[in-house]
């Protein structure tokens, strides 16, 4: 049997690709950068997860400085409505307080904010993790409430589908006009946390769901919800990655 192919849970715990310092290159050799634009914020929560709730200090591969420099918002100036630009940059160079003969630069993007009224409309599919393991506080039931939020931001023109899965997938709610309310959030409300993790065939099945109710020109989406490892089924994070590459 294949090691990425497992019929029962692996090793537990929380895990992060290992955070590698590139070494210092001088500008005079190489002149020219890129960076990626990254947006999330996911290490900031984890980090204040540690101090304030573990009463430890976080595992270092948890912490992404970018991230922890997202999760607040700036008051950077975005692009005028005269610039074709989709972002405004912000330049600064101050010395180094622990090292006088360096300095520091920072680099500030501000992006250019979308009316509400010139959003694409979404197709969302939220695929959720319903197993045992989802029980804690700050797991489903905290899922039920950012979810809740996620509908006051979406209108009548949007859809959102329901898919759970534990031992097995089954579809919570067809895809329904995110203005019914009442109607999502009893589906929500119905969600136990029991059995094991199935991710793969949840997975299946929201493409499927999403496939069926496609907004062209829209925001098409699989937001899959879950604390961990799947461990029935397609169980390895390669084949997960790989499937997800292939129904998208």
């Amino acid at each position: 049997e294949s090691v990425d192919e497992g019929t029962g849970p692996g090793s537990g715990g929380e895990k992060y690709d290992a955070i590698v310092d590139n070494p210092f290159l001088r500008v005079l050799d190489q002149p020219l950068s890129t960076f990626s634009i990254d947006v999330d914020t996911a290490s900031y929560s984890k980090v204040r997860q540690y101090l304030t709730g573990y009463n430890k200090m976080p595992r270092p591969d948890a912490v992404r400085i970018e991230e922890l420099l997202n999760y607040f918002h700036y008051e950077y100036a975005g692009p005028s409505t005269d610039q074709s630009e989709p972002f405004a940059t912000h330049v600064a160079v101050s010395d180094c307080p622990w090292n006088r003969d360096h300095r520091l630069v920072r680099l500030a993007l501000k992006g250019r904010e979308m009316e509400a009224a010139a959003r694409p409309f979404s197709n969302l599919v939220l695929l959720i993790d319903s197993s045992g393991s989802m029980k804690q506080t700050n797991k489903l039931p905290l899922l039920k409430r950012g979810m809740q939020m996620l509908l006051r931001q979406l209108n009548q023109k949007d859809r959102v589908a329901i898919v759970a899965y534990a031992g097995s997938a089954g579809m919570v709610l067809d895809s329904t006009p995110a203005d019914q309310t009442k109607k999502i959030v009893r589906a929500l409300g119905s969600l136990k946390a029991q059995g094991s993790t199935n991710g793969g065939q949840g997975l299946q099945l929201a493409y499927q769901i999403a496939r069926d109710n496609f907004i062209e020109g829209g925001t098409n989406r699989v937001l899959l919800c879950t604390d961990g490892d799947f461990n029935v089924g397609m169980t390895g994070t390669d084949q997960m990655v790989n499937e997800v590459e292939r129904q998208s």
